[in-house]
């Protein structure tokens, strides 16, 4: 009699087992098809969104405000020659400066020194560079002009100081820079200045003594300021000289029917643009003093046509007249 009793509570206890195993798994079923509907719902949202969403192109097709503007002109800026007096610092600090204003511009495209295929610094000859010798190799670049900054003298006399462990100095900033730019073409200096300024800045000293703030000069907050008032008055004397070089490109390889050129998107290249492609000309040399005069023209090889772009600032372009084209070769706006 127990013993069936005990049987029959066992199957009872089994049953509700079984029962409660169900409703676990039910409820796990039921979670797990809501998410999964939820999971299908989101995918078909982002389906839609994909969908809807506008094309990006692969070839941005504006590439300057109107065929009449001007291409922009490839410049090179080369690392900038601190004074005696100043730390290297100083000489970074200014070409940034320098950099940001000539951007604002958007009229140039400012060459990396790293592209060059020498070493820059092998071409500075006392206190400046041999722009001459560098304006050969940037013209075979498509490099229309070289510019060279140099910092004179940058000086710092303290106006005002704050007590205290963090605190501000005032000073007074005066700074004397030079300007030169060659043209690439024949090596001549189309632009060479010496510049001025002088300006008020504060700048933040954390736990130094008064006797020790004598690095002013280097300060970068200081000196990006009186060197953007030095630079600022030479943007545009460099734009009135760089406007009125001729624009020209390289072909940088030559596969098939398409031609790759060293200029693109960046450099104002439009996509339909007709470009001339003539072969590379001789240099010309004075034949009494042996200076350099300059390149002449070679032989116009054809025309092509600019169908897109690649790289950082490079197109792509087909044959629309003659042949022969060649790595090297140049090319201008037709």
């Amino acid at each position: 009699m127990n013993r069936s009793m005990n049987s029959r509570k066992n199957l009872a206890y089994a049953m509700d087992i079984v029962r409660v195993v169900l409703v676990v798994g039910l409820l796990a079923f039921g979670s797990w098809g809501l998410t999964g509907c939820s999971l299908i719902g989101a995918n078909r949202q982002v389906g839609i969104q994909k969908s809807a969403a506008p094309e990006i192109r692969d070839v941005p097709f504006a590439a300057r405000e109107s065929k009449e503007a001007p291409l922009r002109k490839r410049i090179m800026v080369l690392p900038f020659i601190s004074g005696p007096t100043q730390s290297e610092n100083a000489g970074l600090v200014a070409r940034e400066a320098f950099l940001r204003l000539l951007r604002r511009t958007d009229e140039f495209v400012v060459v990396a020194n790293t592209d060059f295929p020498k070493e820059v610094s092998a071409f500075l000859k006392g206190p400046e560079y041999d722009l001459e010798a560098m304006a050969k190799i940037a013209s075979g670049m498509g490099i229309s002009a070289i510019v060279e900054g140099r910092i004179i003298d940058v000086r710092a006399r303290r106006v005002g100081d704050e007590v205290g462990l963090v605190r501000k100095v005032r000073a007074r900033m005066n700074a004397r820079v030079q300007v030169r730019m060659v043209n690439t073409r024949n090596g001549s200096v189309i632009l060479s200045e010496n510049r001025e300024a002088e300006t008020e800045e504060s700048t933040t000293r954390v736990a130094e003594r008064s006797e020790n703030d004598r690095d002013l000069a280097d300060d970068p907050i200081l000196i990006q300021s009186v060197i953007n008032r030095a630079f600022v008055a030479t943007i545009p004397r460099i734009t009135n000289a760089v406007e009125k070089l001729s624009w020209e490109g390289r072909v940088a390889m030559v596969k098939g029917e398409r031609v790759y050129l060293n200029a693109g998107r960046l450099s104002g290249i439009q996509v339909g643009d007709i470009l001339r492609i003539s072969e590379e000309g001789e240099d010309v040399h004075d034949p009494e003093t042996g200076s350099y005069i300059g390149r002449v023209p070679g032989r116009l090889k054809g025309t092509v046509e600019v169908i897109s772009y690649f790289g950082k600032d490079g197109a792509i372009a087909i044959l629309h007249s003659g042949s022969g084209f060649r790595e090297n070769d140049l090319v201008e706006l037709y």
